[in-house]
C-alpha cells in the first residue's frame, strides 16, 4: 500500500506562507525533541508535514533537560513562550563543585545574565514537558502524527521518496527528514556513509526527588531554593542535580562507569548499587540520594563527525540525534536538533522546485556541519574535565576554574589556552558563539550571500 502522506489541516498560524504553491509533502521519522521541532518551523514555512514514531504514544523518558538562549531564541519564534514559561524554572548559575567537599571551585551564570547578554534566557524543564508542548504545537499548526509507526527503511524510487514502515506500508514525499534518533534507520537505509555509533564506556542515571522530601531536611532544602545547576566532578564521574517543574521535583543525572544498551533510555538501575558508589562524596549529595526509591539508565554513545547528512539523490536529510548524537556534558544535544529545525526550515522555504532541494539541502548541511562538528569536540573536552582523579591535573583545573569565576585575566597566551578550555561554555569567546547563535538569522544571510542559491531567493 503507499500512501500520500498529506496533512488535512489548512489553517496555518500566523508566520506561515500565504501562498501554497511551492509546498512540499514532508514526512519526518521520530517524534522526538527535533523531529517535532523540525515539523514546527517546516509547517510555518506552509509544508505539509506529517510526523511518524514507534512508539505508541508520547513516552516521558528521561527527567530534566536544560535549555540554552540558542534554543529558546528559536521557540519563542515560534510562538511558544507562554507554554514553557508555565512549565520551567530560571536557573540562576550553574556552580562546579568538588565531589567530596562540595566546594565551588566554578561558576557560570545563567539568568539574568543569558537575557542581559544574548536577548533570551536559560531555562531548566522536564524533557517530557519539553516535547509536549511541541507536540501539543505541532497538532495545533495542522501537523499529523502518526504513532506505532516504526520505519523499516527509506528508499529512494526516482524523484520521489518512499518511508517503508514495518507493517509493510509506505509513504510517499517529496522530502524525507530522518529525526530518528542515534540508531536512525534513516540514517542506515538512506545515507551511503553511515557510520558507526561510538560507545562510551559510561551510562547516565536519572532519577528525580519530590520537593517535598527535599525541603523537609535542612541539610538538602538549599538546592530547591536556590535554583542553580549543581555539578558534582569526581574521578570517572560526575553527577548534576536541579530543580524542574516549577520546582516540583529535584533532578539528578549520574554519569559513570556502567553497562547499557545503547539507544534505550528506561532500563532500571539498582540505586542501592548507585549510592554506595558515592561514599566518599559530599555528605549533602549523598543525602539528596538517600531520598531517591529509583531511577533509570541509558548507556552514553555518541556519533564522530559523519561526511554527509543528505542522500545521493538530495531527498532525505538527517537531523539531531540522527546526524550529530553527542555526549550530555554541555546541555546541547536538544538544543543543536532545535537549531537543525530552524535552518531546515529556512533552505527549504527557497524551494521553488523540486529541482531545488538537493541544492538547498547541501547548504543546510554546510551550514550547520561546522558548528555541530565544533560542539561535539568540545563536548568531549568537558568529559575529561568533569572526570579527573585528585592529582595535579584536577588542581589545576580547579585554579583555572576559580580564575574563571573570579575573572582573573590569564597572564600568558598558555595560560589563556588552558583557561579557555577548562570550561568551554564559560569561556568569554566561545560562549557568545555557542548562546548568541542567531540561527534563522545566519541562515537566512548565508543563503543570501550564497551565489550557489542566488536563483532561490
Amino acid at each position: 500500500m503507499v500512501l500520500t502522506a498529506i496533512s488535512n489541516s489548512e489553517s496555518f498560524s500566523t508566520g506561515t506562507r500565504k501562498s501554497m504553491e511551492n509546498s512540499l509533502n514532508i514526512v519526518i521519522c521520530g517524534a522526538g525533541i527535533a523531529g517535532l521541532g523540525a515539523a514546527i518551523a517546516l509547517r510555518k514555512k506552509g509544508h505539509l508535514v506529517t510526523v511518524v514514531e514507534a512508539a505508541p504514544q508520547l513516552q516521558e523518558v528521561g527527567a530534566g533537560i536544560q535549555v540554552p538562549p540558542n534554543s529558546t531564541r528559536i521557540l519563542k519564534s515560534w510562538g511558544l513562550e507562554e507554554k514553557f514559561l508555565a512549565n520551567i524554572v530560571l536557573p540562576k548559575n550553574t556552580l562546579l563543585r568538588r565531589y567530596a567537599t562540595g566546594e565551588v571551585v566554578g561558576r557560570v551564570d545563567a539568568n539574568p545574565e543569558s537575557e542581559q547578554k544574548y536577548g533570551y534566557p536559560y531555562w531548566f524543564i522536564h524533557r517530557a514537558d519539553f516535547q509536549k508542548i511541541l507536540y501539543d504545537a505541532a497538532t495545533e499548526f495542522g501537523i499529523e502524527v502518526i504513532f506505532e509507526a516504526p520505519v523499516e527503511r527509506v528508499r529512494e524510487d526516482g524523484s520521489r521518496t518512499k518511508v517503508v514502515l514495518k507493517n509493510g506500508e509506505e509513504l510517499e514525499a517529496d522530502l524525507v527528514v530522518g529525526a530518528d534518533g542515534i540508531r536512525s534507520k534513516t540514517r542506515a537505509t538512506a545515507i551511503q556513509n553511515s557510520i558507526d555509533v561510538v560507545e562510551s564506556s559510561h551510562c547516565a542515571f536519572r532519577a528525580t526527588v519530590p520537593a517535598e522530601l527535599m525541603k523537609a531536611d535542612p541539610a538538602i532544602a538549599h538546592f530547591m531554593t536556590d535554583p542553580s545547576s549543581n555539578v558534582w566532578m569526581g574521578p570517572d564521574s560526575h553527577i548534576v542535580g536541579y530543580p524542574i517543574r516549577k520546582g516540583e521535583m529535584y533532578n539528578l543525572v549520574i554519569c559513570r562507569r556502567g553497562k547499557a544498551s545503547v539507544g534505550k533510555w528506561n532500563e532500571p538501575a539498582d540505586i542501592n548499587e548507585v549510592r554506595e558508589h558515592y561514599t566518599g562524596w559530599e555528605p549533602n549529595l549523598r543525602q539528596v540520594l538517600s531520598n531517591v526509591t529509583s531511577c533509570q539508565k541509558w548507556k552514553l554513545a555518541y556519533l564522530p563527525p559523519l561526511d554527509q547528512w543528505i542522500s545521493d539523490n538530495g531527498r532525505v536529510v538527517i537531523i539531531g540525534d540522527a546526524a550529530h548524537a553527542m555526549l550530555p556534558y554541555m546541555a546541547q544535544g536538544a538544543a543543536m536538533g532545535i537549531e537543525d529545525g530552524a535552518a531546515l526550515a529556512e533552505c527549504v522555504a527557497r524551494v521553488t522546485d523540486l529541482t531545488d532541494l538537493p541544492t538547498l539541502l547541501r547548504a543546510f548541511q554546510d551550514f550547520r556541519k561546522p558548528r555541530v562538528d565544533i560542539v561535539t569536540e568540545a563536548v568531549l573536552s568537558n568529559a575529561d574535565t568533569f572526570h579527573r582523579a585528585d592529582g595535579p591535573e584536577q588542581e589545576q583545573r580547579d585554579k583555572r576554574m576559580k580564575q574563571q569565576m573570579e575573572g582573573t585575566a590569564p597572564k600568558t597566551t598558555e595560560e589563556k589556552s588552558q583557561q579557555a578550555k577548562v570550561i568551554r561554555y564559560a569561556d568569554k569567546d566561545f560562549q557568545p558563539w555557542l548562546y548568541g547563535y542567531d540561527t534563522i538569522k545566519e541562515v537566512s544571510n548565508g543563503l543570501l550571500r550564497e551565489a550557489v542559491v542566488a536563483n532561490f531567493k
